[in-house]
């Protein structure tokens, strides 16, 4: 196989091979970046995260346990934008 035709990053074709609910918690975790004010893809990303590392997925314990923090780290993020809009509606009134 020459240069050109061998995939770049093996680890990430080796992972969406052998550990897909454990990019599937990654996925979702990041997703709450975005959607994260309505809470459900850190619940996503934690049950996801927490299934694969009771199935024991091969290669898959290091990307749940990413994707369980950043799960728990936006869930507080979040909930401290919310927080701090829902105090700023209620002194503005």
């Amino acid at each position: 196989m020459s240069e050109p035709d061998r995939p770049r990053d093996a680890a990430s074709a080796r992972l969406a091979a052998e550990a897909p609910i454990a990019r599937g918690a990654v996925v979702a975790s990041l997703s709450a970046v975005v959607f994260g004010f309505v809470f459900l893809p850190q619940l996503l990303g934690l049950a996801l995260a927490g299934i694969s590392l009771v199935r024991r997925e091969p290669g898959g314990r290091r990307p749940a346990l990413l994707a369980a923090g950043i799960s728990l780290l936006l869930t507080v993020v979040w909930g401290v934008v919310l927080a701090l809009l829902l105090k700023w509606w209620a002194t503005s009134r």
